[in-house]
């Protein structure tokens, strides 16, 4: 078994790399899954990883682009995740650290 190099790099979420994550489905569906994942890390880090809330304090929110249907679903699981409390952290209140365009 063969796995792509770019599989196996740590996804370093810079503001430059959220931005340009490829998140449509005009591409194989295993890329798709990883840049979605990195999606997810990225929310993660800016949310409790001491450089990512510093990156989110100096430059704003990271920006994500998709295709509209993948983006609707995409903020339903993200909004959903902020209802049920999973986003929240040490009981405050939960502010996106990132924004779908």
């Amino acid at each position: 078994m063969t796995i792509a190099r770019d599989f196996q790099a740590t996804f370093e979420p810079s503001h430059e790399a959220m931005r340009s994550l490829a998140l449509h489905r005009q591409q194989p569906t295993h890329e798709l899954a990883a840049n979605l994942r990195r999606a997810f890390s990225g929310i993660v880090a800016g949310n409790v990883k001491e450089a990512g809330i510093r990156a989110i304090e100096a430059h704003g929110p990271f920006v994500l682009t998709a295709e509209p249907e993948l983006m609707q679903r995409l903020d339903e699981l993200l909004t959903s995740f902020v209802a049920q409390g999973r986003m929240k952290l040490d009981g405050q209140h939960y502010t996106p650290c990132y924004v779908l365009k």
